[in-house]
């Protein structure tokens, strides 16, 4: 390591200023974007602040350690490292003297034309690979690698390199740091993690606990996003000693319970469990039972439970135990369907990878280990559309087809743009924003001397979240009846109606509500929706984005469906200007009155297969139907049909309506209280009073 006395009189002031990544950004400044992001963090991995160890079986055990800057003005997270140029300038004008003050002004100069680049890219590090391989092999093989360059003078490719041996060194230096912290703890419990520690993730892990440490440890390296396939990667540890007695399944779930407890500190995402093992058999095990036990009561990660028609019925079973617990946890997923859509798609994937489909963030689809995957790249607002199409269109159209024809030629043009501005988001990307961590940890970027954001990941493709489906569906329904069908009124009058938002218009909006509504089982709508829906889905599929793959759709809300709804005027379903549209690709909240089986039917009306990026299906089941055996039985059933039918994902809430109405007017009582929203959990507390109502709205089916 450089000492602090020979680095550049910028590097030294940044450093004393408390900013340890910036510093290592100045080292080299003639240095590529990956080698400077390298010595940036590791720099950080250097000299951040540790968490305290308070005797717990994994360490680190906090918030992630990038949160630990304090006012840093760069970032590192899971999906992005940068700057931050409002905080930097609060810090030139707050800046103690002068020479400090120019060295932020010489950093602000150096970043000042750094991009802004959009779009997240949740993903999943190989960690089974880590574990396998260990951090040291993954020395030796870069180190192959840059022999190679060196012997053929490709010089961008030694500078690659050298750039992750250097992220090596920094995560070296952290992991010493930590082993170090832990060795000065009298604690039993620290001596355990230490031994581990001294193993993983450097070297191969050796039993279930190493695994589960190497783990731990790699999460946070990587900024605590997705944890993938926690029960394939950690089979065989489990398995093994497990039968040697090396623990008991009792303190395994206490350790898988633990790193999901961390998922939860650190506001992680997701992980896939169950479905189909590395060989194709049924993949789902005792571990993956523990992981659904582990799971019960927490909020996250979002856990993902992959469903083939020969899972166990214990997997059923504990799964439904878990969902009862209330915390809309596992969700579930069609794993026949998945792999229909992952190969009608064409995204190319190799059969042997198949089976290591996982979801990142909330539920986007990817390749465990394997691939970049735009997710999600950017929002598409179909209500918007149709507010626009209406508009311009509607009052010159004579018949319903008419307009629909000119509605799917706008939704279209849309998409075209949108997805030619991904690409460019993402050739930024590539250029400006390396992510140095993936690019050491994701197959295949060091193989293919490749950054991860310039397409070094064996997979990549766009997830593209589409908003607004059942309201853009509902409206439709009722244009067709109301203008079209029985003309009972004009489209001039339809116009102004909503333009008035509806004031004085009063009659109008109540017969618009009693049109038919998707989620009911009902053909009048729901051809309308498959119609429009697979149009939309296919326009995505035709596109290619500039990391290469396909833009696939995706309907995942988050809480976001009613930030969506503040730009979308009044529509024709009666929903007023402003407020929230659909939480989900199901029904719109509380319009599925004709009970679940015609909910699940109409959403399995709708092409899913064509939208693998997931479209997120919610349904609210009471509390009696997970403690009656009989009814029990027939939730199964129900979720099987549903996926027979084509559905790939369902979500599910059991919580008691009168639970949700004294937590909406007294929220001090229920700060443990969690719900299932567009694609993940959430503390109720969490949301907004609008989204707060739209789940009370949900129907409550028995």
């Amino acid at each position: 390591m450089k000492a602090v006395k020979d680095m550049e009189p910028d590097c030294v002031l940044l450093e004393q200023a408390g900013e340890f990544m910036a510093a290592g950004y100045m080292q080299r400044p003639e240095a590529s974007p990956l080698m400077r992001f390298c010595l940036a963090l590791k720099r950080f991995f250097e000299t951040c602040p540790l968490p305290e160890y308070a005797g717990e079986a994994l360490y680190p055990c906090s918030e992630s350690i990038f949160n630990n800057t304090g006012q840093a003005m760069t970032f590192h997270y899971s999906m992005a490292m940068g700057f931050s140029v409002e905080r930097l300038d609060e810090k030139i004008a707050e800046a103690a003297d002068e020479q400090l003050a120019a060295s932020l002004q010489r950093f602000r100069e150096t970043v000042a034309d750094y991009p802004r680049v959009q779009g997240y890219t949740h993903s999943i590090v190989n960690f089974g690979r880590v574990l396998e391989e260990g951090l040291d092999g993954y020395r030796a093989r870069i180190a192959g690698h840059k022999a190679t360059a060196e012997q053929r003078e490709e010089a961008e490719r030694v500078e690659f390199y050298e750039a992750l041996l250097v992220l090596l060194e920094g995560i070296a230096a952290l992991h010493a740091r930590c082993c170090d912290l832990l060795a000065q703890c009298e604690d039993p419990c620290a001596e355990r993690v230490l031994a581990a520690l001294r193993q993983v993730p450097f070297k191969p892990a050796t039993g279930f606990y190493e695994a589960m440490v190497g783990t731990n440890f790699i999460y946070y390296i990587d900024g605590c996003d997705d944890l993938g396939r926690l029960d394939q990667d950690l089979w065989p540890y489990y398995r093994d000693g497990l039968a040697d007695g090396e623990f008991s399944r009792e303190e395994a779930v206490a350790w898988v319970g633990r790193l999901f407890d961390n998922v939860n500190i650190c506001n992680g995402w997701n992980t896939a469990i169950g479905g189909t093992a590395a060989d194709g058999t049924q993949g789902a095990n005792d571990l993956t039972l523990v992981c659904i036990e582990a799971a019960k009561g927490r909020r996250r990660p979002n856990l993902a439970l992959r469903l083939r028609k020969d899972t166990p019925e214990e997997v059923w079973d504990q799964a439904l135990d878990t969902i009862a617990g209330g915390t809309g946890i596992p969700a579930l997923y069609n794993e026949e369907e998945y792999i229909r859509a992952i190969q009608q798609a064409h995204l190319g994937v190799a059969k042997h990878d198949i089976p290591h489909f996982a979801f990142g963030g909330c539920t986007e689809l990817m390749i465990h280990g394997r691939s970049n995957v735009g997710s999600v790249d950017e929002y598409y607002n179909l209500t918007l559309c149709l507010e626009n199409s209406l508009h311009w269109h509607l009052a010159s159209c004579t018949t319903f087809g008419e307009f629909m024809r000119l509605f799917a030629q706008d939704i279209s043009r849309e998409i075209a743009e949108m997805t030619e501005k991904v690409s460019r988001w993402q050739e930024s990307k590539g250029t400006w924003q390396p992510q140095p961590i993936r690019t050491l940890l994701i197959d295949d970027c060091i193989d293919n001397g490749i950054e991860f954001n310039a397409g070094g990941a064996r997979y990549n493709w766009s997830v593209i979240s589409i908003s607004g489906l059942s309201s853009t569906y509902d409206s439709l329904a009722a244009v067709q009846e109301v203008v079209y069908d029985e003309g009972e009124v004009s489209a001039e009058e339809l116009l102004d109606a909503l333009d008035a938002n509806f004031e004085g218009y009063d009659d109008l909006r109540r017969r618009l509500k009693e049109c038919p509504h998707f989620g009911n089982d009902d053909p009048y709508v729901d051809s309308i929706a498959a119609d429009i829906a697979e149009h939309t889905f296919r326009q995505f599929l035709k596109h290619a984005p500039w990391r290469g793959g396909k833009y696939i759709a995706a309907c995942l809300m988050f809480v976001t469906y009613g930030n969506f709804g503040e730009p979308v005027g009044a529509l024709p379903d009666g929903r007023l200007a402003g407020t929230p549209i659909g939480d989900s690709a199901g029904a719109f909240q509380g319009r599925d009155v004709s009970g679940p089986t015609a909910l699940l039917k109409s959403a399995t009306r709708v092409p899913n297969y064509l939208a693998p990026g997931t479209l997120i299906t919610n349904i609210r089941f009471t509390q009696r139907l997970f403690d009656d055996p009989q009814a029990r039985e027939g939730v199964k059933a129900l979720i099987r049909t549903y996926f027979d039918l084509g559905g790939m994902q369902l979500q599910i809430n059991v919580v008691d309506q009168e639970i949700l109405k004294d937590a909406l007017e007294h929220p001090e009582r229920h700060g443990d209280l969690i719900v299932r929203v567009g694609g993940y959990s959430e503390y109720f507390n969490r949301l907004s009073d609008d989204l707060k109502l739209t789940v009370l709205e949900r129907v409550e089916h028995e």
